[in-house]
């Protein structure tokens, strides 16, 4: 049994997957996700309009016990059966990966358990599979991690090689959506509330830039804002009124989405892939996931996207990394015996710490 924790952000994540049927040819989650668990923390920040750092670690501190107790209840084992701990290393604020962190060093050290460190990032690329066997995408496989701090192009071509095609200059489109709610007046997480807004509104009505169109390795949304914010000034007034609001809503989710997808047909082109993997916290966007899959099923490429829940932040996709790590050297860990103050993990030394920034493409890179 494995035990994964996340806390990147303001999601307080735990999940138990059985290693011995993730192992299983046509593995599925209903038969090795024992337990999966999401302690939300939108009504806390609600009040400050996005994440306060200092506050969403202090949560984590008090909700991981709990969490941790009622995942392995519904798992139905013990702590005693846990066979391996598993955390988000990073990136993400620095403050509340530590929690994650440091509670699951504390835990794999008093119970001589080994300790597998997880990149983010790679928890969102694996997300794809906790599809159903037919649904998961084949390797090689293009993938848009795009979220409120993430979006990046990556051609996967195989377990654990990765290789960021494009990624964002400035600001995540994630970011871009929750200035834009912030500045349309919608609540928090904006997000969500714009894209609400959007359905009602016309996205030709205001004609905002699409960032960097002549660049197929790179994304930027911080002009974006700048625009945005400026037609916001000069409507005045009239900016707060409920179509004017549903109509910039509608016209800056277009031009993000135009953005993403725009170069992910570049991509899709360039690489000729076998299948297409949306993932990360916008993938939630419904406009996205349509826009995507019908460029994807005219290309004949197949198109994959994981359900809401593992679109965000959860512990489940960083369970898949570690289990599957876990399988691919199994031998290394089941040969593994613990050297007090030496390491954690046949990967993991003893003095392993969070990276806030830790690009994907160093993965492998040996800094504690």
């Amino acid at each position: 049994m494995l035990l994964s924790i996340e806390t990147s952000c303001d999601e307080t994540a735990v999940s138990v997957i059985c290693l011995d049927s993730f192992k299983a040819a046509a593995r599925d989650t209903d038969t090795y996700l024992k337990s999966d668990l999401i302690a939300s923390q939108t009504e806390l920040h609600t009040a400050y309009g996005g994440v306060v750092p200092e506050l969403a670690a202090r949560e984590h501190i008090a909700n991981l016990p709990s969490l941790i107790a009622e995942a392995l209840q519904q798992a139905g084992i013990s702590l005693e059966e846990i066979s391996a701990v598993a955390c988000t290393r990073g990136p993400g604020l620095k403050g509340c990966l530590l929690v994650g962190l440091s509670f699951a060093k504390a835990l794999a050290l008093a119970r001589g358990l080994p300790l597998i460190p997880v990149h983010h990032i790679e928890g969102h690329i694996l997300a794809g599979e906790l599809l159903p066997e037919a649904e998961r995408p084949k390797y090689p496989f293009l993938t848009l991690v795009v979220s409120g701090g993430h979006t990046m192009l990556v051609l996967v071509e195989s377990f654990r090689s990765y290789r960021v095609i494009a990624s964002t200059r400035d600001d995540a489109a994630g970011e871009a959506f929750d200035k834009g709610a912030t500045l349309f007046g919608l609540p928090y997480p904006g997000g969500p509330a714009l894209s609400r807004a959007a359905e009602g509104g016309d996205s030709s009505a205001f004609a905002f830039p699409v960032g960097v169109p002549g660049d197929p390795n790179s994304f930027s949304f911080s002009g974006l804002k700048t625009a945005v914010q400026r037609v916001v000034i000069g409507l005045g007034a009239e900016a707060k009124e409920e179509k004017t609001v549903q109509n910039l809503s509608a016209s800056l989710q277009h031009s993000i989405i135009e953005a993403l997808v725009k170069k992910s047909n570049q991509a899709v082109e360039s690489f000729s892939p076998k299948s297409f993997l949306l993932t990360g916290g916008v993938a939630a966007n419904k406009e996205l996931r349509a826009r995507l899959k019908r460029e994807m099923e005219k290309r004949g490429v197949q198109f994959s996207v994981p359900p809401y829940r593992w679109c965000t932040d959860n512990a489940a996709m960083i369970g898949v990394v570690a289990a599957s790590i876990w399988e691919k050297t199994e031998q290394d860990f089941k040969g593994w015996n613990p050297t007090p103050g030496k390491e954690l993990g046949p990967s993991a030394p003893i003095a392993v710490g969070a990276r806030a920034k830790w690009p994907i493409a160093e993965l492998f890179a040996d800094e504690c």
